[in-house]
């Protein structure tokens, strides 16, 4: 599918600024918090969000992250983001949600789908049935290079061909959109 021509923000401010909370092995908050970016200790973690935006038709939102990322430049995936000291999962996923994409979602479209334990940080993962228009979109430029419609298949298949994603990963959103009738 090609790429819409999409405008692109330049106001936002750079998240090399974010403090974000740690937490420990069991996600329960260790009232610490680092400087985004500060490398932390075995047996703590940070947290992120990912969030499966889709609509009616079952067309998910992909973003191609951009080159200037420091992790995963230039990859195709879906919004994600880390979450910010008193912030909860949801808070964050509408922040980068308005910040990377200028869609504005609602807390009552977040489906929480389940909790993922990686080396370092734990994933939120949601699905967020959204009404969007993506040759709407602003684009934050230091973040995303441009974006596109997906079809759950095209998704999956991503999904399962990164070396990022584990199989935890990918069996929970696999079921998710089983559940939902997209697959």
């Amino acid at each position: 599918m090609e790429d819409k021509k999409i405008k692109h923000a330049t106001h936002f401010t750079s998240a090399d600024h974010e403090i974000l909370d740690i937490y420990d092995e069991n996600a329960e908050p260790t009232g610490r918090t680092v400087l985004r970016g500060t490398p932390i200790k075995n047996g703590e973690y940070s947290l992120s969000v990912h969030m499966f935006i889709y609509n009616s038709k079952g067309m998910f939102i992909l973003q191609k992250r951009s080159k200037k990322k420091k992790s995963l430049p230039g990859i195709w995936g879906v919004t994600c983001g880390a979450v910010a000291t008193g912030e909860d999962s949801i808070s964050a996923g509408i922040r980068e949600a308005k910040e990377e994409l200028g869609l504005q979602l609602e807390p009552e479209s977040f489906e929480f789908v389940e909790k993922i334990k990686r080396r370092y940080s734990f994933v939120d993962i949601y699905f967020v049935k959204a009404k969007f228009d993506i040759s709407k979109c602003i684009l934050q430029k230091d973040e995303v290079e441009s974006i596109k419609l997906s079809s759950p298949k095209e998704l999956l298949n991503i999904i399962l061909s990164s070396s990022n994603t584990n199989s935890t990963y990918s069996a929970a959103v696999k079921r998710a959109m089983k559940e939902r009738g997209l697959i």
